[in-house]
Formats: structure tokens, C-alpha cells, sequence
């Protein structure tokens, strides 16, 4: 087990700890940047998936690894993102402005969710978020003209600044890029005096 010993704020916030860090974390970046031609079609698609559950996990640990929040209606906001951009993407509009509503979008429900929930807390805000997801999904299940219910969406390729993004290794691509930035801000985040507000909750 390691201890470091900090003696400035600067070393407090930085985002490798030590060199142990840089070295693991660029090896597993190699990894990922070379999954393509390493791994077969089926794994590559469960990569891919890990990532974006991934990037929905990070919102999640925010809140309750980080405020010591629970909630369990998490997926129902994922899935508000999710429906948003495939119909802004079936209607022609460009992916990143697509993807940049659908997270606005999310965020605005998460704060018609979280104006009311912050008055309660403890195992009453689980029971408020769990019924806010059963919600989201009998809306998503039975708005049929707009989210296909339960056969789902037919989403054509979305392309990229000319990219299409049709292929297995290119989506891919995509969701780590967007798994990395993620991640990045979540990370700085935490060391900002917000992120500090939420570590000391």
C-alpha cells in the first residue's frame, strides 16, 4: 500500500498521484486505442458497451460515491439522453448538436427531479428516484410515435464532420473519446472548491 505524504495544495489536486498512475493509466490507453486489432467483433461491441455504461456510472458515482446521494432511477436519465439524440439524429440534425441537446435535456429533467427530491433524503430519495425512472420508462414503452415503445428506434449511421460512424471500430472510437472526456471532467470537477463542497458532504 502507498501513502503519499502532500505538502502543497498543488500536489492535493493534481491528477496523476504518482507515477504509478501515469504509467497504468497510459497502458490501459494504449490498450483501448488498439482494441480494434486486437479483439473480435462480439468483444469489441462489449467494450464498447462497458463504455458507455461507463460514462453513465460516472454521473453516478459523482452523486453517491462523492455527496453520498442514492438514487436508483440513475438509468432513467440515461435513457432520456438516449431517446433525444436518436430522434434529433433521425431528423437530420447534425450528431454533436444532437448529442449536446440530449445531455441538456437530461440535465434540465435532472433538475425538475432534483427540486423536489432535495427535500428528502436517505432511503425516501431512493423511493423518489425509483419512481421516477418506473415513469420514464412507461412514458419511453408507451409514446409510441415517438420512441418506437418497446420495438425501439431504428437509428441510421450518424455521421461526424463527414465521418460515418456505421462501423464497429468507429462507434467505438466515438464512445472512448467520450468516455475519456468524461472522465476528465468528472476529474476536474472533483478539484475545483465545487467538487471539494461535494467531497466534504
Amino acid at each position: 500500500m502507498r501513502f503519499i505524504f502532500k505538502t502543497d495544495y498543488a500536489q492535493d489536486i493534481r491528477l496523476a498521484k504518482h507515477g504509478g498512475h501515469v504509467f497504468w493509466y497510459s497502458a490501459l490507453m494504449l490498450l483501448l486505442l488498439a482494441a480494434p486489432w486486437l479483439f473480435a467483433e462480439y468483444w469489441l461491441a462489449q467494450l464498447t458497451f462497458v463504455l458507455i455504461y461507463g460514462i453513465a456510472g460516472l454521473g453516478l458515482m459523482l452523486l453517491a460515491g462523492y455527496t453520498g446521494q442514492f438514487s436508483i432511477g440513475h438509468a432513467a436519465f440515461l435513457g432520456v439522453g438516449a431517446y433525444t439524440e436518436a430522434v434529433l439524429t433521425n431528423m437530420g440534425w447534425p450528431f454533436p448538436l444532437a448529442m449536446v441537446s440530449a445531455a441538456l435535456l437530461s440535465a434540465a429533467v435532472g433538475v425538475i427531479v432534483g427540486l423536489p427530491a432535495m427535500r428528502v433524503k436517505g432511503i425516501y430519495l431512493a423511493i423518489a428516484t425509483l419512481s421516477f425512472g418506473f415513469i420514464v420508462e412507461e412514458v419511453l414503452a408507451r409514446w409510441e410515435s415517438v420512441t418506437g415503445g418497446n420495438s425501439g428506434i431504428q437509428l441510421k449511421a450518424p455521421e461526424l464532420f463527414g465521418w460515418s460512424l456505421g462501423s464497429g471500430p468507429s462507434f467505438y472510437f466515438l464512445c472512448l473519446f467520450i468516455a475519456v472526456l468524461a472522465t476528465l471532467a468528472i476529474l476536474n470537477l472533483l478539484r475545483s472548491s465545487t467538487g471539494r463542497a461535494f467531497v466534504a458532504i
